[in-house]
């Protein structure tokens, strides 16, 4: 076991403050230590056989102290848990093993863990994915005719493209192709019926990637997912549906806003999406893109303020206040407050303080995971058309 620097000196010094004094929290007052210092220095003390009670054997410990009492009985001691066990930076949970009783109660855990390819495989994906950006998207024609009195929102909820699905498991049969051609489908209908406003808003709600890494996992916890095609594919897959839906979306709007928010499942993709996006359309002054690491979205048009982020971080109901903390003159300057997020898949609506808080239904197909537990709910692409005098507003949909 490694040690803190740490003297013999020290530790047989701290044993004689706890002779010394009646309390073990005065002798750690005396020594100007905290408390939990205190007992860790008596748990190495005793470890490297300082206890004036223990002739220690050379590369032994003490493991457990028996002591008699003045009435006869005998108290045990052993040593006290560690720290509680966290992942070490860099790391995932690779495997986890557990020792049991005769009641299959867990003795002992043993946690796995190695060291997270997953950033420096992304880079490797990056590197090959903006090769194929060196030449920039054409300027497509602006529409004719456009009303300067809306603007359009088009949130793209959690589209997990990657997500594989097997419908002996799952109920219906879900890959890469099958994802492009029904959410591309649903999409270029949905902008069909939508209003020709001036401005338009492509807004990615996060988890447009079902996994961030070669390996199919979740970024944060390490679980396995269903995952159809390499990673660069999946990556290029993503590109190419975003593209063209930005590509729909400004036939139909004169300037085109794009913000790809990060969420659970892609916090690294996201930032390659968005690097890659600004050089495909770097020619293109109808279509701008904000990037910012915050993982909140904020815009004012006219009397609408609007908001985003994934929902995992946040509950909805505290983000109204969020929002009015983080941009308190365009909270002053709006009389109509809407907040969109995804992260749960289902759609929801509270209303907090005057502000709409929208969770959206995502247009993916359930995979294995949320098949086998309760999950379930319907399939949407949406658009809102908001006036921007905030007198009203109109919404477009497709269910899938």
């Amino acid at each position: 076991m490694a040690y803190p620097t740490i003297t013999d000196e020290q530790l047989l010094q701290t044993l004689e403050a706890i002779s010394a004094f009646p309390h073990k929290k005065d002798a750690a007052e005396y020594l100007g230590i905290s408390d939990r210092t205190l007992r860790y220095r008596v748990k190495w003390a005793a470890e490297r056989g300082l206890s004036p009670q223990a002739n220690v054997l050379p590369g032994f410990a003490i493991k457990q102290k028996s002591e008699k009492q003045p009435d006869g009985s005998w108290i045990k001691q052993t040593r006290a848990p560690g720290d509680i066990f966290k992942v070490p930076d860099n790391h995932l949970v690779k495997g986890v093993s557990a020792l049991v009783d005769e009641d299959d109660r867990v003795v002992m855990k043993w946690v796995k863990t190695a060291a997270d390819r997953t950033e420096t495989n992304l880079l490797a994906a990056v590197e090959n994915l903006l090769a194929n950006c060196n030449t920039p998207i054409e300027p497509l024609p602006a529409p004719e005719e456009v009303s300067d009195a809306t603007f359009t929102v088009y949130p793209l909820v959690d589209w997990h493209i990657g997500l594989m699905a097997w419908a002996a498991e799952t109920g219906e049969n879900y890959d890469l192709k099958i994802a492009r051609t029904t959410i591309m489908g649903a999409m270029r209908r949905m902008i069909a019926r939508t209003p020709p406003s001036r401005k338009a808003v492509v807004l990615g709600l996060g988890d447009m990637l079902h996994f961030d890494g070669y390996e199919p996992v979740t970024s944060r916890s390490g679980n396995f997912l269903d995952a159809d095609g390499r990673y660069p594919k999946v990556l290029n897959v993503a590109i190419e549906m975003i593209e063209e839906t930005i590509n729909l979306v400004a036939q139909k709007h004169s300037e085109v806003l794009v913000r790809l928010l990060p969420g659970n499942h892609d916090d690294k993709a996201t930032v390659a999406l968005n690097a890659a996006f600004k050089l495909l359309y770097r020619d293109n002054e109808r279509i701008n893109f904000e990037w910012s690491p915050s993982r909140f979205w904020w815009h004012r048009e006219g009397k609408v303020f609007l908001g985003a982020t994934h929902g995992d971080k946040t509950k909805m109901r505290d983000l109204p206040l969020v929002m009015a903390y983080d941009k308190p003159h365009d909270w002053a300057a709006s009389g109509v407050r809407r907040i969109y997020t995804g992260h749960i898949h289902h759609e929801s609506k509270i209303e907090e303080g005057g502000v709409i808080v929208c969770s959206l239904r995502t247009p993916v197909a359930k995979d294995a995971y949320h098949s086998f537990a309760k999950y379930r709910s319907g399939r949407t692409v949406y658009s809102d058309t908001y006036e921007i005098d905030g007198s009203g507003m109109t919404s477009a949909s497709i269910n899938i």
